[in-house]
């Protein structure tokens, strides 16, 4: 049996060896048995590039580019524009009519339902193949008009959905935006980004799918952490903290992926700052979700209740020398910090003592609230950070209704004091302190 994945696959290699005749082929014939598989006319386009069949390329080309953008495809869409646009700068049109239908504003947004891709483990029915006897030109021929034909394809829903973060752009920033991305053609087990390299980019998926993977100390072994298709977005976080990778992405198939440089996005100099606050939004919200659903802080509550207290929050961006707790202070509230890096400092004598360094995913500001007394240290934030905040009078009501949470912060509360006064007792006899810190730094869920 002949599936759709394998075809695909197969396909694909066959185009990166330069058997296009075979490629176009298995792509016709993908095409031929599922209309609506977008991707397969996309391939095919790219087979007819490769043979110098550039007419009809092009022609497929701007098929898709215009009917994923009708049908709710519009990373499809996107792809088709950016190989258009290389070809002729003047298709920077399309990206612009783009930004019409899927910026912020647009009247089609909103709720939608489009049609799922073709199942990738379905059989190819035999009758899609082309006849053996079909000259090279033929089979080019055929799919240079199959490529463009609307036969078969539903028709166009009246709203389509978002796309996550693009769609906070206004349509003029929209254009701009993509014209500045880079889309990178990927074959399998191609490295999209290196797990220790600076963030300097953030990743769509327009086709395929890659692996998140990450090197254990020591031994070098890779474990994955996530597998992530079409649509998915990756490379946010660095990007936004200015971290190194905390992993790697390998494509697991050959994949399209559009790179948002921090360069290039900064060369659309009028959008910078919109561009700029929509990542900032979208990154705080995927960030946030993960702590909700991973965060003990978040463990007793179910999914509506976890929402609700998400609520209660808010959020801070602090630039690096932001004092956010002062030693000796009444407690204000609770803090978790969705990204970026904040020193917990303590003075001992004419010394000032660094007890911890604090990231994403810590939580802190908790010991002066369970103990009813003044803050123990100071914490500065030493990088841009984000950090949530919670006011004390809804903290005591939430430990004071909720058994298990109070208990998870008493423990914290009393082993964070345990490892302050061994930070200290190091510190005066100038022993053990880094192993100290060490232990202190990891000992809350730190997000990668």
């Amino acid at each position: 049996m002949v599936t759709r994945r394998l075809l695909s696959a197969d396909a694909n290699q066959r185009l990166r060896a330069g058997d296009l005749e075979n490629a176009e082929r298995g792509l016709v014939a993908l095409v031929r048995s599922a209309a609506h598989d977008l991707n397969a006319r996309l391939r095919a386009a790219d087979g007819l590039i490769a043979a110098g069949k550039t007419e009809g390329a092009l022609a497929g080309y701007v098929f898709v580019a215009k009917e994923a953008a009708l049908a709710g495809h519009p990373l499809k869409s996107i792809v088709a524009c950016k190989i258009l646009v290389n070809i002729d700068p003047g298709a920077q049109q399309f990206l612009d009519a783009l930004g019409m239908r899927y910026g912020a504003g647009s009247q089609t947004l909103g709720r939608a339902v489009r049609l799922a891709p073709p199942d990738p483990d379905a059989e190819v029915p035999a009758a899609a193949f082309l006849p053996p006897e079909l000259s090279a030109d033929q089979v080019f021929d055929l799919a240079a008009q199959l490529v463009t034909s609307r036969e078969g394809l539903p028709g166009h829903p009246a709203t389509v959905a978002p796309i996550p973060l693009l769609s906070d752009l206004p349509p003029e920033a929209f254009g701009r935006v993509l014209g500045a991305v880079q889309l990178l053609r990927v074959a399998a087990g191609d490295t999209v980004i290196h797990e220790g390299e600076p963030g300097d980019a953030f990743f769509m998926i327009a086709r395929g799918s890659v692996r998140v993977v990450k090197r254990t100390a020591g031994t070098g072994q890779l474990t994955v952490l996530a597998t992530l298709g079409g649509g998915s977005i990756f490379g946010e976080m660095a990007l936004v903290s200015g971290s190194p990778r905390g992993a790697s992405v390998v494509a697991v198939e050959d994949a399209d992926v559009l790179r948002f440089g921090k360069d290039a996005l900064q060369a659309a100099a009028r959008d910078s700052k919109v561009v700029d606050q929509a990542l900032g939004r979208f990154t705080r919200e995927r960030l946030l979700n993960n702590l909700l659903n991973t965060h003990a802080f978040f463990k007793p509550f179910d999914r509506t209740q976890r929402q609700q207290l998400a609520g209660r929050f808010s959020a801070h961006e602090v630039e690096p020398g932001t004092v956010l707790i002062r030693e000796g202070d009444l407690g204000r509230g609770i803090f978790l910090i969705l990204s970026g890096e904040v020193d917990v400092t303590k003075v001992d004598g004419t010394d000032r003592v660094t007890l911890a360094v604090l990231k994403g995913g810590d939580v802190f500001g908790e010991i002066s609230l369970i103990e009813q007394s003044t803050t123990t240290a100071t914490v500065t934030a030493s990088r841009h950070s984000t950090v949530m905040f919670l006011a004390r009078e809804v903290f005591d009501r939430l430990v004071q209704g909720v058994p298990t949470l109070k208990e998870y912060f008493q423990q914290l509360t009393e082993e964070r004091l345990m490892d302050t006064n061994m930070m200290l007792a190091a510190s005066r006899t100038g022993d053990g302190g880094e192993e100290v810190e060490e232990v202190l730094a990891d000992d809350d869920l730190v997000l990668v």
